[in-house]
């Protein structure tokens, strides 16, 4: 008798549970199918399965390497803008002009996203959530002010005269690494230069470039992994623990510097404005930068923290110009005609001041068009609300308020409607003062959301090119079997496999000769 109810109510418990996960699936297709019917007016690729939406076709190329591949070949078949779905998630995904154009000129609509795998790591602030990178709304609009008067356009020739001492430093270490000439590992040696530069704009004393070079790119590497990383949950591996706690004393040594800096702002008191109270030399970043902060309604105890998060940010960013100078070079391994025609450009220059750096031509046509091919930010986000709207229109859509929106700079170049022989690295086509049509060419976003440091970027990439090509001859030892290539699944740009170089001195070069 107990036996018989006993499985009777095994068999009833079963049911149950079977019903309930029947019912929890219904919703779950409903909800599905609402979300998606949301969306009706928007072209779309046709779904994997219902469940899963795009996701294995997504997951599939970014196994080969072949993301941005995916979504150009979806571009070319429904349009420049499409939603894709995965699970429960939609991405409003374009490389259209007109939308570049309005996220552009309407960023009240077009929020940075607080939840991006940069902000912080297992935990642990990196960059933070209100920085000059990664902030909004009215503390963010006062930061950029403030900060703007450092990287004016007008300001360039003052920034240049503490830059170039610090690039021709840096060479001459590099001479003595070098001795009669050796193969080095391109991006770690351009590391090592570009990680200079922060100190000609007031950050310095917080340690050697090629140390925080090595701690940028160690963080680098383990920021795409922290969100598959299951067991976190469980414990922390040695080197993960590591990373954290070289963030913590970063941190902590940045802190320390802001205590100085905010001191010696202080007790110069160059001079008042209706700012902050206290200003400082258009050359200084870092007092700018504290200086923004004071300015902000942020509370007194988080103050130093988030004048830290700005720091590190710049040091990010750093990380750009190091991976969109390696690209170019890895451009240039391909096309050796390009770089022994700016080479002989630049050989043929005296470095005066910055204006002079306006006599090289052709050399800042290989710029715009390694920014055109190989852009350091691939792809970007926002968010895409509007307060008291449910929908709203995006361009000639009209989507649910809170959608995120992906936009590509990388397949906005590579469109064919837009660009002739647009892989191909052609130089030449900015010749005779060629502009392409306005919001297609963005590699450095445009409007209010613009990179706030764009001429400071050319600047300094352009005389970072001039003291090396004038010091070096260099000339390419790739590996054919594990050739470099830049990872698609990421949205700045990440180089994978090893770009080698031979650096051998021009001074060497005309010795043997």
């Amino acid at each position: 008798m107990f036996g018989f109810l006993y499985s009777l109510g095994s068999y009833s418990l079963l049911f149950w549970v079977a019903l309930l996960w029947s019912a929890s699936m219904i919703h779950y297709a409903i909800r599905l199918w609402y979300i998606r019917l949301l969306y009706s007016g928007v072209p779309t690729p046709p779904i994997d399965t219902f469940f899963q939406g795009h996701l294995p076709s997504i997951n599939a190329a970014k196994e080969r390497n072949e993301f941005l591949d995916l979504f150009k070949r979806w571009f070319d078949t429904y349009g420049q803008s499409i939603v894709v779905f995965t699970n429960k998630k939609v991405l409003f995904f374009t490389a259209e002009p007109m939308m570049f154009k309005t996220m552009s000129t309407e960023i009240v609509k077009f929020k940075k996203m607080s939840n991006l795998p940069s902000r912080a790591l297992y935990g642990q602030t990196i960059v933070g959530y209100k920085s000059i990178l990664s902030g909004n709304g009215n503390n963010w609009a006062t930061k950029r002010k403030i900060m703007s008067r450092v990287f004016a356009k007008a300001n360039m020739g003052e920034l240049y005269d503490n830059c170039k001492p610090v690039a021709l430093r840096q060479i001459e270490e590099l001479k003595t690494k070098v001795g009669s000439g050796k193969v080095l590992e391109f991006h770690e040696e351009i590391a090592n230069l570009f990680y200079a530069f922060p100190e000609a704009l007031g950050i310095s004393g917080v340690d050697t470039p090629s140390a925080i070079a090595r701690f940028e790119q160690i963080i680098l590497d383990t920021i795409p992994w922290q969100r598959s990383d299951k067991w976190i949950q469980f414990g922390m591996s040695k080197e993960k623990a590591n990373t954290i706690a070289m963030i913590k004393d970063m941190r902590l040594r940045l802190k320390a510097a802001v205590q100085k800096k905010s001191q010696e702002l202080v007790t110069s008191r160059i001079g008042k404005n209706k700012d902050s109270g206290i200003t400082c030399s258009t050359k200084d970043l870092f007092g700018h930068l504290v200086i923004a902060n004071k300015k902000c309604t942020f509370k007194r105890n988080e103050l130093q923290d988030l004048i830290v998060d700005d720091l590190m940010t710049i040091f990010f960013v750093t990380d750009n110009l190091v991976e969109q100078f390696t690209a170019l070079f890895m451009d240039l391994a391909e096309n050796p005609e390009v770089y022994q025609k700016m080479a002989a450009e630049i050989r043929g220059f005296e470095l005066r001041d910055m204006a002079s750096l306006n006599e090289l031509k052709y050399t800042n046509n290989v710029l715009l068009e390694s920014l055109r091919l190989t852009p350091a930010l691939l792809r970007g986000v926002r968010l895409f609300e509007y307060a008291g709207e449910k929908r709203i229109k995006l361009g000639p859509y009209l989507v649910p308020t809170g959608v995120k929106i992906i936009y590509s700079q990388y397949l906005l170049h590579r469109d064919e409607k837009i660009w002739e022989d647009p892989l191909k690295f052609k130089p030449e086509r900015w010749e005779n003062g060629f502009h392409p049509p306005a919001y297609t060419y963005m590699p450095f976003f445009a409007g209010s959301r613009g990179c706030l440091a764009k001429h400071f970027a050319m600047m300094v990439m352009k005389l970072q090119m001039v003291v090396l090509l004038q010091n070096f001859e260099l000339s390419p030892r790739i590996d054919q079997k594990n050739k470099p290539y830049i990872d698609q699944g990421l949205a700045a740009m990440r180089i994978r496999n090893k770009v080698h170089y031979e650096f051998v001195p021009l001074q060497q070069i005309e010795k043997n000769t």
